[in-house]
């Protein structure tokens, strides 16, 4: 028989068994409890601060057609990249791509295909640009307006009409001890290796405000008597001789008859007649090359001068820390066997990324009338796909129609068209449409990139140089 002390002792047992199972479950319970309440509190606080992703908000897609639902779906892609937290790191690289001769007319009438329609939409990669910003065009307000100083206004960020007058008195001005600099010579300063490529000759406007030249004669053969007395320099000589041009590593494009008197003139390549032709008896290709023979005595450097298209071609560029490359007497438009734009902009990258301490790279493609805009746009387009995508580089591509008039100041382009209504529909179609594409058009600049964000709005066209200016003082190569 089971005594008394035994029904005790196992009735104590089951009532401390009892008493665990009873913890357990409360625990389990309240752990339930627990957690459905956060899940509910999360959901509500997602909902209401928006926070969720959206591609998994799908209760509205259930409510489309299904005939819509396919381009919602593509649309929910773009809206993730447009809420995408910015990036807050600053670009170790930069990468300019300015396009001289198209506005915001030919890039919009050019994205779509003539003659196969079945191809629908032809997108550029700049569309897929994330941000995008318009600088005015306060050219049309100047009287006179001068390229040249647009191109300042672009690279040094000095509005135009505080731009100095650079042909009155230059010797002055060769002779101060501290003038603007442009964001050229800013990246030189802060230890990055630089380059500029142009279709265009080396000593037109752009290339002049980026290597801080004086005066707007790009040769000494359109300098007067007294400007030379007065102590000025031609922009070819600035460009070897000056501090910025030293320090290029990389400047490719035309311009040859500027820098050397009696060139080859060839049938593929003439001398263009338009243009200043340097009668000095000079070579400032050969100054260059000694110029840098006498560097290498002192600091070992390896570099090149080169003239055509095959020597660039075979050049293992990515050996070389200076490549010079003078490829037309004139514009390269001028040079039927000049390079293409990705060869000279391919080849110019591997001498900027020898060193990996950062890069910035201007390319100013020139597209002169008469030149196929849409295939000169497709070849841009092909250049910018094909370069090494680069999460620490930021690439701008700015388009201009590059054509500034020189209305009265009291009296605009669109005023005065306005004006003149009845008379203009009177016109052919052709000069109408003549007439407004020489409107003044504001330039288009796309970005991407580490700090792109900052490219937005609408700007003028000093913001170009003081937004880079700002990058480059934060991508300062330390020792």
């Amino acid at each position: 028989m089971v005594t008394t002390q035994q029904t005790k002792e196992i009735c104590e047992i089951i009532r401390l068994k009892s008493t665990q199972v009873f913890l357990v479950a409360g625990t389990c319970l309240i752990t339930v409890m627990v957690t459905l309440l956060c899940i509910g509190f999360m959901t509500r606080y997602e909902v209401e601060n928006d926070v969720a992703n959206v591609a998994d908000v799908d209760y509205w897609k259930d409510k489309v057609a299904t005939s819509q639902k396919i381009w919602y779906d593509k649309g929910i892609d773009e809206l993730n990249e447009a809420l995408r937290p910015q990036d807050l790191t600053y670009p170790k690289n930069v990468r300019i791509f300015v396009i001289q001769g198209i506005d915001g007319r030919d890039w919009a009438a050019f994205r779509f295909p003539t003659s196969d329609a079945s191809r629908g939409n032809t997108n550029f990669i700049w569309d897929r640009f994330p941000h995008l910003a318009r600088l005015k065009n306060s050219c049309s307000q100047q009287f006179p307006c001068q390229v040249a100083s647009v191109s300042r206004a672009l690279w040094l960020g000095i509005p135009l009409d505080k731009v100095p007058d650079n042909q009155q008195d230059c010797g002055r001005l060769f002779n101060a001890t501290q003038g603007p600099i442009s964001i050229l010579r800013q990246a030189q300063l802060a230890g990055l290796r630089t380059g500029f490529v142009t279709t265009q000759r080396i000593t037109g406007p752009t290339g002049a405000a980026l290597g801080n030249a004086n005066g707007n004669f790009e040769c000494d053969e359109s300098m007067p008597l007294n400007s030379i007395k007065s102590g000025c320099q031609d922009i070819a000589q600035q460009l070897i001789s000056d501090e910025t041009g030293k320090f290029l590593n990389v400047l490719i494009g035309g311009g040859r008859q500027m820098l050397s008197s009696l060139v080859p003139n060839t049938k593929y390549d003439p001398v263009d007649e338009m243009l200043c032709e340097s009668n000095d008896g000079r070579n400032l290709l050969k100054d260059w090359r000694n110029q840098k023979l006498k560097e290498s005595k002192i600091n070992r450097i390896i570099f090149d001068l080169i003239q055509r298209r095959d020597e660039l071609e075979s050049l293992n560029s990515s050996s070389f820390d200076y490549l010079m490359g003078v490829m037309a007497n004139g514009d390269l438009s001028g040079n039927s066997k000049a390079p293409s734009l990705k060869l000279m902009v391919d080849k110019s990258l591997n001498v900027l990324t020898k060193y990996k301490q950062g890069y910035l790279l201007i390319v100013e493609q020139f597209i002169p009338s008469g030149i196929d805009k849409r295939e000169q746009l497709q070849l841009l387009n092909d250049t910018l796909v094909n370069l090494h995508k680069d999460q620490d580089t930021l690439t701008l591509v700015l388009m201009t129609n590059a054509i500034y008039p020189k209305p009265s100041l009291d009296v605009s382009e669109e005023t005065e068209t306005i004006s003149l209504l009845p008379e203009i529909f009177n016109e052919a179609e052709s000069e109408i449409q003549k007439r407004l594409h020489q409107m003044p058009s504001e330039s288009l600049l796309f970005a991407q990139g580490p700090k792109s964000s900052i490219f937005q709005g609408v700007r003028k066209e000093t913001f170009l140089a003081h937004a880079i200016s700002h990058v480059l003082s934060r991508s300062r190569v330390r020792p």
